[in-house]
């Protein structure tokens, strides 16, 4: 693919909301902010898990973190996901933040991309509220095979 073509493509995959709410789906390269991976299991209602890891602007790990959750469907525990960690990270005074999900069609819906679905339409209202708390917010997709130690302490957080 020629520069043309790569250039309209990043157009494409960039969404800013009131210059403060970002949300990319593509590389993300590391800068002054901390970035938090996040991953969900669920099984069924009664057992879903969320687990994450934030890394300093450098990409070491700098905290990890498991608890289990309620959600109707896989999408909403994702959508959980996020929401609680946007909460844990509100709570501890953290204004510049990334956080990355292998979940695209979450990603999508966060971005206005795609039609929320039923069980996400709350969560997603509760996750834009929050937004207002930071100072700069970035939502990122990342590959499954790069969100390892998330998706492990999201299953330790099912089997708990």
């Amino acid at each position: 693919m020629g520069h043309n073509g790569s250039g309209q493509q990043e157009e494409q995959l960039l969404w800013v909301r009131e210059s403060k709410l970002v949300c990319v789906v593509g590389t993300i390269s590391f800068c002054e902010h901390l970035r938090i991976m996040v991953d969900v299991g669920w099984k069924t209602m009664d057992n879903a898990g969320i687990g994450w890891v934030m890394y300093s602007d450098i990409g070491e790990v700098i905290f990890t973190a498991r608890r289990s959750i309620r959600a109707e469907s896989a999408l909403q525990a994702e959508g959980l996901g996020i929401y609680e960690v946007l909460l844990w990270a509100v709570d501890r005074g953290f204004r510049h933040l990334e956080v990355s999900s292998d979940c695209i069609l979450l990603i999508f819906n966060l971005a206005g991309i795609q039609k929320p679905h039923q069980h996400l339409a709350d969560v997603l209202n509760d996750i834009h509220a929050l937004a207002s708390s930071f100072h700069w917010l970035a939502f990122s997709f990342i590959h499954r095979s790069f969100n390892k130690i998330a998706h492990d302490l999201a299953c330790e957080a099912m089997a708990t």
